[in-house]
């Protein structure tokens, strides 16, 4: 009849309910045993191939599932506001390992951490940055903040003062995924970022020209606002 709708449930939903309900279940043990490890993912400079920095990633090792890659439950902690504690606790871990370094007297390199679209847009996360940070006492300018593209589009007045916080502090700030959504170009005007990352995406599948048009053209759009850029996937 008109106006009414049959929906079918099969096992593949059957399964993502459950594998979300024991996400759910098991994110706060996890967290407290630790089992969220942090990765680092290098960045090299195309002039020299030196290293230059590193991008912090986080895997999930669980006892029963083994190696949990983030895209099995970064949108569930999205979804739930957990994601907010996991950006603490990466933070805390960077610093502690940059710290660590330090003290051992090892070479540094800037390291960059993402951080939620949800928590970059509350009020008061650049202090409470600065003081997961100076629980261990890292240089700040070994870390980088970075926020997706997409947190932009929230609260701009907050995010403004967020970055400029977080600068004011010797954070570096990141715009991450730049090209993978509505890139805006008033979100450049408008927010002092130190480095634009550009999506992987504009480095993968056929090449007519186009894009490395566009890859030259944010290049050098970046460097005009003293920007750095990072290519990401190469």
């Amino acid at each position: 009849a008109q106006g009414h709708r049959i929906s079918f449930f099969d096992h593949e939903m059957l399964g993502k309910q459950m594998w979300e309900r024991w996400v759910e279940d098991t994110m706060e043990t996890a967290l407290r045993n630790e089992e969220f490890k942090v990765y680092l993912q290098p960045k090299y400079s195309p002039v020299n191939n030196k290293l230059v920095g590193a991008e912090a990633l986080v895997r999930w090792v669980s006892p029963e599932e083994g190696v949990i890659v983030p895209r099995r439950f970064i949108p569930i902690f999205e979804s739930t506001g957990f994601i907010t504690r996991l950006d603490d606790y990466m933070i805390s871990h960077v610093a502690k390992l940059l710290a660590e370094w330090t003290i051992q007297g090892k070479k540094t390199v800037p390291v960059s951490i993402n951080v939620s679209r949800a928590h970059f847009s509350q009020e008061g996360v650049a202090e409470r940055i600065c003081q997961l940070v100076d629980a261990y006492g890292p240089q700040h300018e070994l870390i980088e903040l970075e926020v997706t593209e997409g947190a932009f589009f929230d609260d701009k007045d907050i995010l403004v003062e967020t970055v400029k916080q977080l600068r004011s502090y010797g954070f570096g700030v990141s715009m991450d995924d730049f090209g993978a959504g509505y890139s805006s170009l008033n979100s450049l005007k408008d927010i002092p970022l130190d480095v634009l990352k550009l999506d992987g995406d504009f480095f993968r599948g056929d090449d007519d020209g186009r894009g490395q048009i566009i890859i030259k053209e944010a290049i050098r759009l970046a460097r005009s606002l003293d920007m750095r850029v990072v290519a990401e996937g190469i």
